[in-house]
């Protein structure tokens, strides 16, 4: 996968393409960006931090649904599911001295991908006090 990235503002700001980097770029300058949706505020986590060390944010529905006019059949419908059941999802992530912490409200499709991580922290930490003893 190749990435395009820039900085802009104190701001590290990843795209897939330099076209989209550039839109970006020109949203942000417009006063138009993503931290002033009220959509986009309301995924934030509900909490006393505000200051992310990273952001990461997805809205698959205005992505897959222009890929209907490409598929047909089971595929098309299977599209169709995914842009039903998607929604926008905002990760957020502290750098601390010796370890990330992140914090979503969001879900990816039903998917609480925090729990899951944090359960598989806890299989590493289990495994290696297995380890030690």
């Amino acid at each position: 996968m190749v990435a395009n990235y820039t900085f802009s503002g104190g701001f590290m700001i990843i795209a897939p393409t330099r076209a989209l980097l550039l839109e970006a770029l020109q949203i942000h300058t417009s006063g138009n960006s993503l931290g002033r949706s009220a959509s986009f505020r309301a995924l934030l986590p509900k909490d006393e931090n505000e200051n992310y060390s990273a952001v990461a944010y997805q809205n698959l529905g205005p992505v897959l649904n222009p890929l209907l006019s490409q598929f047909s059949g089971e595929s098309a419908d299977a599209i169709r599911k995914l842009a039903a059941d998607s929604r926008p999802t905002a990760i957020c992530a502290w750098g601390k001295e010796n370890r990330i912490e992140a914090a979503s409200d969001s879900r990816l499709f039903g998917f609480d991908f925090l729990t899951i991580a944090s359960l598989l922290d806890s299989r590493n930490k289990f495994a290696g006090q297995l380890v030690r003893k």
